[in-house]
């Protein structure tokens, strides 16, 4: 193994931890001074007038969670795509076979009303 072939790598992992470390830093910097006006829960410009602590329906949490599940599946479709004509036909099989099986996800979800905003 040559250290040509990793230095990027490291360089990108040391570059990473510095940034974070920095950020880290810099937030322990700073006057913290806490009144009774910066602790007021505050949204766009608006004070609040009801519970800030409500609780969220089930079907929120449902429906992101399904969204970061199909985007983060979706997202493996590129690089398969890029290299597509390279690998040859085994790669549209495997590309077929993961299509159908996300089709058949999605289909499930929608058929049990997951997809249904209550």
């Amino acid at each position: 193994m040559d250290l040509r072939t990793w230095l990027p790598i490291l360089v990108y992992i040391v570059l990473g931890a510095g940034v974070a470390t920095g950020l880290f830093m810099l937030s322990m910097i700073g006057r913290k001074k806490p009144n009774a006006t910066k602790s007021l829960p505050f949204e766009s410009g608006i004070l609040t007038t009801q519970a800030t602590r409500q609780r969220f329906s089930i079907d929120f949490y449902l429906t992101a969670m399904l969204f970061i599940v199909f985007d983060i599946e979706l997202a493996f479709l590129y690089p398969l795509a890029v290299v597509l004509r390279d690998v040859g036909g085994l790669a549209v099989v495997e590309l077929i076979i993961f299509t159908v099986v996300l089709g058949g996800g999605l289909a499930y979800i929608w058929k049990k009303g997951a997809l249904e905003w209550r």
